[in-house]
């Protein structure tokens, strides 16, 4: 099994997901190890499961590993989906440096109740999502810029290996402490055309306040539904706020999906941001899918140009 490392990382955490589970305390942890690995604290926890940091003293490399949540296993239709198989499966053929890295196994460890638990190796990252950096507006628009076109470059190679991520938000996108690693995460909803086994997650999953129009109306998704998602999270990330203002998740729908809300330019809010910035994030937030950026790489072309202009 071939498995990859980072080493000696403080733990900081790495996802806040919403509309989940919250983190369980270290106190209480629901295993001591996996494989060689020392469990050494929760890093982020989710409705599919938790992963935690983890370390092997001999060889002093630090893991991070998702255990997937016991429901999806007990539940026989959660178990059908198979999630956590299912990341490995897309993971498999992914190698680009703004993808997280994880091994290519599933391994079984029984936790503390007796219950064997179906584990995940992956790379640990000692930073934080782009959620930190929503809430903290420390960045500057050029900073903010940089880090969108590596994201995007990111999204643009899982596009042309015909994945689709189908949960992109701030929380899926992961940052080293240094600003030198900016991962694309979580692959557990995604959707291959490659694999037979996508025709289970057809309509089903992702973050509801981050999904295209069609997305929500359960209609087939494709690349640009994963565009819109990211135009949200561009939109947040340079704005500091969601472009909907909806009180609730129910509201927040509603306006997505309604041709009679008007998403306003986020410069309307940060009136750093130039124009031609407000043109690339409306544009990928239309709510016709024809209407929207065709391919990331499309939107990589303006996301460059936009940068060079600020040199």
């Amino acid at each position: 099994m071939r498995m990859f490392f980072l080493k000696k990382a403080d733990v900081r955490k790495a996802a806040e997901l919403e509309e989940e589970s919250p983190n369980p305390n270290e106190s209480d942890l629901e295993l001591t190890h996996v494989d060689r690995y020392e469990i050494l604290a929760p890093i982020g926890s989710g409705g599919m499961g938790t992963v935690y940091k983890a370390i092997d003293r001999e060889r002093d490399m630090t893991v991070a590993i998702k255990v997937l949540d016991r429901r999806y296993d007990l539940d026989k239709k959660r178990r059908k989906r198979d999630y956590l198989g299912r990341e490995v499966l897309i993971a498999a053929g992914l190698n680009h440096e703004n993808i997280i890295r994880m091994s290519k196994e599933i391994i079984e460890q029984e936790d503390t109740k007796g219950h064997v638990r179906r584990c995940l190796l992956m790379e640990y990252i000692d930073g934080d999502n782009l959620r930190y950096f929503i809430n903290n507006r420390t960045l500057a628009v050029s900073q903010m810029i940089d880090l969108c076109i590596k994201l995007a470059h990111g999204l643009d190679f899982l596009h042309q290996k015909g994945i689709v991520h189908k949960d992109v938000k701030p929380e899926n996108f992961l940052f080293s402490r240094d600003m030198k690693k900016v991962k694309v995460v979580d692959f557990g909803l995604s959707k291959s055309a490659s694999s037979w086994r996508s025709r289970w997650f057809r309509d089903k999953g992702g973050t509801r306040r981050y999904m295209a129009p069609e997305q929500l109306a359960k209609q087939n998704v494709d690349f640009r539904s994963d565009i819109f998602s990211f135009g949200i999270t561009m939109y947040e990330l340079f704005s500091g706020r969601h472009p909907c203002n909806g009180k609730d998740t129910l509201e927040i729908q509603k306006q997505l999906r309604s041709k009679n809300y008007k998403f306003e330019p986020p410069s309307k809010y940060n009136r750093d941001i130039p124009p031609q910035l407000d043109r690339i994030i409306l544009k990928a937030l239309r709510r016709s899918p024809e209407n929207r950026y065709q391919s990331v790489t499309e939107m990589l072309m303006d996301l460059t140009r936009t940068a060079e202009s600020r040199i």
